[in-house]
């Protein structure tokens, strides 16, 4: 006969069956964390073997707008017109400005002492002088040489006349009967000499002349060449004394006070302060690019001030190329020699172009490729990227408007395929 379950039954109270709900509770909580555990690490990871902390990167968006591809480089300010004065003779210097102090068009700058120089124009001179002097003498002696010659064709023409006087008497007598042919003769060969003598008298007279005017010539032309002499000395006596060249101020001295100075040495500047420019330096690789016009603002104590590029230097110094910018606006005025500037150089502007913040992935990443985020997992993307701007880089293939990007250095992604951003 089959007896019934009851002996085998337990009596159970509520709050034992709700320790028992709550178990099972848990445990489901745990087998779910343990789950999803599993499928982060080798779900997720299998995407992003590699994890890094969000706050280390820095990301940009890629958005639609203008773009403007500048240049931004260091320069100062200089004089556009700052001419260094050179002594033209050796001597002692004897400055007589100060740097800074304010000098008009001809003020009396510095004077160089030279004796030597003094004393040989005080020789050269005396030597013009004297040369004067043997050139008026030469010029009376030889205008008496030609009255002497003149007074001997003078005796030669009377001599003539004399002659020809008596060949007539010969003549006449001859037809009387009173004078032999014989005597004829003899007056007719006089009257040939006295001719002949006339003659030579003449072109001796003329030679004279022409000897007169050569020696006038010469000595004229020996007297010019010493003028021309003791000119020179008196320039380079002048030249001693140094004057300002523009009207403005006193830059630097070259020298020391009271120092010996050699020909040709720099001695000081002066600045002329009605236009200033500025001088900037920019990488070499930049040269091909820099032309005359292109637009440059310039920022200076929190003073913007427009202007262009007048030109560039030839060379290359020490990899920088020296550009000089000619300011547009009357506010330069106020500005100092050597002051320091920033520059921004506008090479060329772009409308509606993608574009996203420049940053350090375009060298890390070669310019070739980047990282694009999605969902906190940064994706190797290739991209091709265009123009770069102090703060902008030109996007032209491989990103859309609104995506967003890592522009940090790339170097910790360690060129992953994907890396998640915790």
């Amino acid at each position: 006969m089959i007896q019934g379950t009851s002996q085998q039954d337990v009596a159970r109270s509520p709050a034992k069956q709700q320790k028992l709900i709550r178990k099972m509770l848990l445990l489901s909580l745990v087998v779910a964390g343990v789950w999803l555990s599993w499928q982060w690490l080798f779900t997720g990871n299998a995407q992003a073997s590699l994890v890094i902390p969000r706050q280390q990167v820095q990301i940009g968006t890629v958005s639609r707008g203008d773009f403007v591809r500048d240049l931004a480089v260091q320069g100062r300010v200089v004089a556009a017109n700052a001419p260094t004065l050179f002594s033209q003779q050796a001597g002692q210097i004897r400055l007589l400005k100060q740097p800074g102090e304010p000098v008009t068009l001809g003020d009396l700058l510095a004077v160089i002492d030279s004796p030597t120089l003094e004393n040989e124009v005080k020789q050269q001179q005396a030597l013009l002088a004297s040369m004067t002097s043997e050139t008026e003498r030469a010029a009376l002696q030889a205008r008496e040489q030609q009255l002497d010659m003149e007074q001997v064709q003078n005796t030669a023409q009377i001599n003539l006349l004399a002659a020809k006087r008596e060949l007539a008497r010969a003549r006449q007598s001859l037809q009387l009967g009173v004078l032999r042919q014989l005597d004829l003769d003899i007056a007719n060969d006089r009257m040939t000499q006295a001719e002949l003598e006339f003659s030579h008298a003449k072109r001796k007279v003329q030679l004279a002349m022409d000897k007169l005017a050569f020696e006038q010539k010469s000595g004229q032309q020996a007297l010019e060449r010493q003028q021309l002499v003791v000119a020179e000395l008196n320039r380079k006596l002048a030249a001693l004394q140094i004057k300002a060249p523009v009207t403005g101020q006193v830059g630097n001295w070259l020298v020391e006070q009271q120092n010996h100075v050699v020909e040709g040495q720099g001695l000081l500047t002066v600045i002329d302060l009605s236009q200033y420019e500025a001088e900037l330096s920019v990488p070499e690789n930049y040269a091909a690019e820099l032309a005359a016009g292109l637009p440059v603002a310039i920022s200076l104590n929190g003073q913007q001030i427009q202007g262009s590029l007048s030109h560039v230097a030839p060379e290359v110094t020490a990899g920088q190329v020296s550009a000089r910018v000619r300011f547009q606006s009357a506010e330069a005025a106020s500005l100092r020699q050597n002051q320091r500037l920033s520059a921004r150089i506008v090479f060329e502007e772009k409308n509606d172009v993608l574009k996203v913040a420049r940053g350090d992935f375009i060298s890390s990443g070669g310019g070739r490729q980047a990282y694009r985020l999605v969902d906190n997992i940064a994706t190797r993307t290739p991209v091709e990227l265009g123009a770069v701007s102090v703060q902008w880089v030109e996007v032209l293939a491989g990103l859309n408007e609104g995506d967003q990007l890592v522009i940090s250095n790339l170097s910790e992604f360690k060129d992953l395929p994907q890396v998640r951003l915790n």
